[in-house]
């Protein structure tokens, strides 16, 4: 991908003071965390000294332009959400709703800040809730109206026609980095909160180590955050925070924020180190990791090898997907009936729904290792012949165990359980015979 156009600076940049005053704190004292963007342009990033927010100091692009009519084209290959991408866009939408679906209890009237390609809004539209979307991207905003009916305001959160006390949830998903003034933008959702309402923000978390440290920092990405500095800008915005965690990886970092029934603000006057806008130590530690986390000890983790699994899982699971040609109405459809069918006491394991052909593939690759294995003379010692099937059948037991609680997961039928798991089953274990 080729880096945006940045703006031009005037004058040689001072490496301790910022060309952007901090957003949280107001301050210019900074470090420089980052000089290189994962496409190898430079990209300077820095982090406050004072409250520990980072941002790309100066801007990489015209922020505007860019998220209009750049970003999806470069980030997606596409102006309008392709097939593997509504797909893909699906699984995601399913993952959050579990996440929040504590929060929906009853309807709900629900703005969706950032809403892409419309998943998730049509998702939660599907299952009775009153939802309007805000997407900056043209394309993507307008085959949301076109192919799933939504309600979706084309623009900039910060220009957004919001009415104040008009909502019982907001939910904002990974676009809090990209927008030019984040306490801004908290502010007004905020406002737009009925009083007890709920805003979900989810953003990429400044302290994950589960990427090469080289794809830290890139071009899309305003602003970097860890607990501290999220929660207190939004503290800033009058919110209560109820809960925050981490993703599995730690790359993500999900907060639930809550508008009190009284509304008390902090204030950014009389600002000293007792102030919620000041996070002792939230630089220091921000940097500390970002500094130890090299090329050689993201290596030694052995998380790279992890991602490229995960990642192969699943672009076989989307390319059989949607072999299908089938619109993205009708393929959410499908992937929504679970939500919509009446199971939501019931966990609805979206990852396990790419499993069968991914899981197929490996289990006969064991297969035919183990065959070599132990029958083919491939250890550097002789098995007889019962130590050899007996090893062979306990395997395969193994794999056959692991595919069925797959299956399990994946199908709510069991006659859908059965017929894949018996199909798979009879070739492993027949495989020394005929092989």
């Amino acid at each position: 991908m080729a880096p945006p156009e940045a703006p031009r600076v005037a004058g040689p940049i001072d490496e301790r003071r910022a060309t952007i005053p901090c957003n949280l704190c107001g301050g210019d004292d900074v470090t420089v965390i980052g000089r290189r963007s994962r496409s190898g342009a430079a990209l300077r990033t820095v982090a406050c000294t004072a409250c520990g927010l980072a941002w790309s100091d100066p801007r990489p692009h015209d922020v505007r332009r860019f998220y209009e009519d750049q970003y999806r084209v470069d980030y997606k290959g596409a102006f309008a959400p392709k097939p593997k991408h509504v797909y893909r866009a699906g699984q995601v939408a399913l993952s959050r709703w579990q996440r929040i679906r504590g929060l929906l209890d009853g309807p709900k009237k629900v703005l969706d800040v950032g809403s892409g390609g419309g998943e998730f809004s049509y998702l939660l539209k599907s299952l009775g809730h009153d939802v309007r979307g805000i997407e900056p991207n043209r394309g993507y905003a307008q085959y949301s109206i076109d192919e799933y009916g939504l309600e979706v305001w084309r623009g900039f959160v910060d220009d957004a026609p919001l009415d104040d006390v008009a909502y019982d949830l907001i939910t904002i998903w990974h676009v809090l980095e990209h927008t030019e003034r984040p306490a801004s933008v908290l502010g007004r959702l905020a406002r737009a909160l009925k009083p007890g309402g709920l805003l979900v923000v989810e953003v990429p978390s400044i302290e994950a180590v589960c990427q090469a440290p080289s794809s830290t920092f890139h071009e899309a990405h305003l602003y970097h955050f860890n607990r501290v500095s999220l929660e207190r800008m939004a503290m800033l915005a009058g919110l209560r925070c109820e809960s925050s965690r981490l993703s599995q990886d730690g790359g993500n970092l999900t907060s639930v924020f809550r508008r009190p029934v009284t509304a008390v603000a902090a204030s950014l006057e009389a600002v000293d180190d007792a102030s919620p806008i000041r996070c002792p130590g939230n630089h220091e530690r921000i940097a500390g990791i970002v500094g130890a986390h090299t090329t050689i000890s993201h290596w030694l983790s052995l998380r790279p090898i992890g991602r490229s699994v995960r990642r192969w899982r699943a672009m076989v699971g989307e390319a059989i997907a949607v072999r299908d040609g089938v619109t993205g109405r009708l393929r959410l459809d499908a992937m929504y009936a679970a939500a919509r069918g009446g199971l939501s006491n019931e966990p609805v394991d979206t990852a396990s729904r790419g499993w069968s052909w991914s899981a197929v593939a490996g289990a006969y690759v064991l297969a035919i290792l183990l065959d070599w294995l132990l029958f083919d003379g491939g250890l550097p010692f002789e098995l007889h012949d019962v130590g050899a099937v007996g090893t062979y059948l306990l395997a395969q037991t193994a794999v056959v165990f692991v595919l069925a609680r797959r299956a399990r997961a994946a199908w709510p039928s069991p006659a859908r359980q059965t017929l894949p798991v018996a199909c798979l089953s009879i070739p492993l274990f027949l495989l020394p015979v005929y092989c």
